[in-house]
């Protein structure tokens, strides 16, 4: 895990919760991502000012039964965010 990675979202993405979803729809982009509760928190936590760890850490005070497995998820989800265009990395 690239651990001081700051993750920023990516702007222009419109933003609808449903239930413990979220959908992310870029319209220059004609692209939806649905997101579950967790990949939810960590595009919410792609605010420029936490990395990578500090969004591990976050989650794991949230959700202390998965704290072990919570580093490759963060990595995971956020690399699939990259990926899809709606994260970058400063």
């Amino acid at each position: 895990m690239i651990q001081h990675r700051i993750p920023v979202r990516v702007p222009k993405f419109l933003i609808e919760r449903l239930d413990e979803n979220l959908l992310l729809y870029h319209p220059g982009l004609t692209k939806t991502i649905q997101l579950n509760q967790t990949a939810a928190i960590v595009w919410d936590l792609c605010d420029g000012e936490r990395s990578t760890q500090g969004i591990v850490e976050v989650l794991s005070q949230l959700f202390p039964d998965a704290a072990a497995e919570l580093g490759l998820d963060v990595e995971m989800t956020l690399q699939r965010l990259a990926d899809e265009g709606a994260v970058e990395f400063k």
